[in-house]
């Protein structure tokens, strides 16, 4: 396992100085001519989630690299007394500096600039190590149809609501600023309400544009009521401050054919212009690298350009559809406009879009536009404004005079959110466990891995499944975790996610009915009545069986288990039929030596694995006689009336009626029987008879008119015999 180093440790580390003490996770290339007038600075695979996870930190990775390593080589974001690798007094922002963000917001979706690192950009402001006690605020004029809310319409957009450039689209740079900083020197502007306005030099109330040439620039009150004059400075009663700082944020992108053919940094720029001066078709054609060049120079230039290719939109100017698109991950910067457009041009661009309009062939159109704004600044003196932080002189388009110092983010897989699913279970029991958050830097697809924390895992499981289920064979307490890694890259693998402890306990069968040492009467042997085995299963099981046994501890050995049977998994009881529980009350009878039968139930967990059951006992109720009601013992019966007879049945299905003159009913040939019979015991509990009139004849030639005897003799469903007491009777 490859844990490497985290990206949040690493900058960190970065920030306080140490960053090439560790050399993992980034690696650095550095190419070009010595002496260059042009240094460029390009951060690569800029990871995906580029926050630092765990803590409400607005600090963005690629700006946090990219601002090390222009520091490392000479180019310092903060100016201060402080000599670190970001600081130093040629630095470029200063504590009190009203700095203004140029964003592209004429568009949405990938068509405006990512508020991600807007974000990451202004907490790298307010970070100064001197304290910023200045303003930050994000501009843009949109022409019309500009939006700080990324809610535009128009262009084909499916709708109007809010689709920022952020990993979160919700993310505006409105939210930024009322939402993620909700911080007094952290304002917006947008001049499209304004750019109709034009004012004069002395105007320093109304919000509006001035004429410059054949240019204009904005002058407006910001939210701090700081008041810029983009050409002047900063408006201070009765004189301009020069602590105003331009940064711009161009997105990298398609534009038009014939046109610029791409945005980028002069082409943004240039894009502060009010085209209600007039000068719109002049600019978009033969005029453009005139313009760009001219607001650069002459009205004020950016202390650095950053260009946001985070997601390039190579076919589309609006950023949309999405098959416009490509995620690059990527962030480039100079203080030279024309080096910057020409490598973002040749060296990102075009290997996306493959238009070789995107390639800046010498004589082509993206190289005449630059060439004119190159001409443009160097004719008028250059960029150089030491005291702005600005350290180049001249601008170039050509590659020997540039050297590129390369970052790159090695690939890393952030580590998986906390598994999720059953804290509490049982042993044999399938369970399903979940995890997510895991993501490449790189924007690689990512398997999962699950520990069980028992000695085994899920392996690796197929990209988009991140589910997997887990049976434990034994009890105890055990931690879940998981895993990621980049399944382009299976060797960058990401640290263990926290646990999710799961407690198993023994899987349970606990029989209920009938309970222990219960008796079973011959009511039981008739149709529907038989009773019912039930248990309750704690676990997860595919079926049952249910055994009876003559012993106790032996459910196996034939001819000691008297019956088994399979039940499903979905029921947790069973009624024997009428045969089978007849065969087992005879074998509890045991022909007049009743013993108890044993019974247990077998479950079969999803593993295979066998549950028991404790074993219970019943046995078979003894024979019962019938219970005579009537006639009573010694009544006198009349000779012409055939008597009522009354008795319980008592379990028994057949019953012998007979009559005697021994009271021990010793001699059969002193004996007068009549049989009657019951097909349900449990309904008719009671028989009544009445002898017939020859029946009762009979009798009485049996008995004459002295005492006789009658008793009832009676057998259950498995010819168990039992009598009743015996009776005396007169007749008369």
């Amino acid at each position: 396992m490859n844990k490497g180093i985290s990206r949040r440790d690493f900058l960190k580390g970065t920030i306080a100085g140490a960053f090439f003490s560790i050399l993992n996770p980034f690696h650095r290339l550095t190419k070009g001519q010595e002496n260059p007038c042009s240094p460029l600075f390009w951060i690569q695979d800029v990871p995906i989630q580029p926050f630092y996870p765990g803590e409400n930190d607005n600090r963005h990775t690629g700006i946090d690299a990219l601002l090390q390593l222009m520091g490392e080589n000479g180019l310092k974001f903060y100016r201060s007394l402080q000599e670190t690798e970001l600081s130093g007094p040629s630095g470029m922002i200063q504590p009190d500096d009203i700095v203004l963000i140029k964003v592209n917001a004429q568009w949405k979706y990938r068509g405006c600039t990512n508020s991600d690192l807007i974000r990451g950009l202004i907490q790298s402001i307010l970070d100064h190590p001197d304290g910023f006690r200045g303003e930050v605020a994000i501009f843009e004029n949109g022409q019309g149809r500009g939006s700080l809310h990324c809610e535009n319409t128009g262009s084909n957009y499916p709708d109007g609501e809010v689709h920022a450039n952020a990993n979160d689209e919700i993310q505006s740079f409105s939210y930024l600023v009322n939402n993620i900083f909700n911080d007094p020197r952290v304002s917006l502007y947008l001049l499209d309400p304004v750019r109709g306005t034009f004012i004069g030099t002395d105007d320093h109330v109304t919000d509006g544009y001035r004429k410059y040439e054949n240019v204009s620039y904005p002058c407006f009150t910001t939210t701090g009521g700081h008041r810029v004059e983009l050409f002047e400075g900063i408006w201070q009663g009765s004189g301009y401050s020069q602590n105003l700082k331009l940064i711009n944020v161009p997105v990298l992108k398609y534009h038009d054919t014939g046109g610029s053919e791409i945005t980028a940094s002069l082409k943004h720029f240039y894009g502060i212009v009010s085209m209600a001066d007039g000068y719109s078709n002049f600019r978009h054609y033969s005029g453009l690298g005139e313009t760009c060049g001219k607001m650069f120079v002459s009205v004020r230039a950016p202390v650095l350009n950053i260009i946001d290719a985070i997601w390039v939109s190579f076919s589309s100017l609006s950023g949309y559809p999405a098959n416009t698109t490509f995620r690059a991950n990527q962030i480039l910067a100079c203080q030279d406009p024309v080096a910057l457009d020409y490598w973002a041009a040749k060296y990102i661009l075009y290997p996306i879009s493959n238009n070789s309009r995107h390639f800046p062939t010498a004589g082509g159109i993206i190289d005449r536009w630059l060439t004119n704004a190159r001409d443009m600044i160097n004719g008028r003196g250059g960029l150089y404004e030491p005291e702005s932080g600005i350290l180049i002189e001249t601008t170039t388009k050509d590659e020997q005079q540039m050297l590129t110092h390369v970052f790159a983010f090695d690939e890393i897989v952030s580590a998986p959110d906390i598994p999720q699913g059953t804290a509490d279970g049982m042993t044999g029991t399938i369970y399903t466990y979940t995890t997510s958050g895991s993501i490449s830097s790189a924007g690689d697809p990512v398997q999962y891995l699950f520990d069980w924390g028992d000695g085994t895992n899920s392996g690796w499981l197929p990209v988009g499944t991140s589910s997997a289920k887990k049976i434990w064979v034994s009890p105890g307490t055990y931690e879940v975790r998981t895993q990621a890694r980049c399944s382009s890259h299976p060797s960058i693998i990401s640290t263990v996610s926290d646990p999710h402890p799961v407690s198993i306990v023994p899987s349970v069968i606990t029989l209920q009915s009938p309970s222990n040492g219960g008796v079973f009467y011959a009511c039981s042997l008739t149709t529907k009545y038989q009773p019912t085995f039930s248990w309750s299963p704690i676990g997860t099981y595919t079926g049952y069986k249910i055994l009876f046994s003559t012993s106790p501890t032996d459910f196996i050995t034939r001819g000691i288990v008297i019956s088994t049977a399979n039940i499903s998994a979905t029921s947790n009881s069973w009624t024997p039929s009428k045969r089978v529980w007849k065969k087992i009350m005879m074998s509890s009878y045991n022909n007049g030596g009743i013993r108890d039968v044993y019974w247990k139930v077998i479950g079969k967990r999803t593993d295979q694995a066998t549950v028991e059951s404790e074993g219970r006992s019943f046995r078979i109720g003894g024979p019962q006689a019938g219970t005579i009601h009537a006639p009573l013992d010694g009544a006198a019966l009349s000779s012409t009336t055939p008597p009522i007879f009354n008795f319980n049945s008592n379990c028994n299905i057949k019953f012998r009626l007979e009559f005697s003159l021994l009271s021990d009913f010793s001699d059969p040939k002193q004996v007068k029987w009549f049989i009657y019979t019951t097909k349900d015991p449990n309904i008719e509990t009671t028989i009544q008879k009445t002898l017939t009139s020859s029946q009762w004849t009979a009798v009485k030639k049996l008995i004459s008119t002295g005492q006789g005897y009658f008793r009832i003799k009676a057998w259950d469903g498995i010819k168990r015999e039992a009598i009743s007491e015996v009776r005396s009777f007169m007749i008369q």
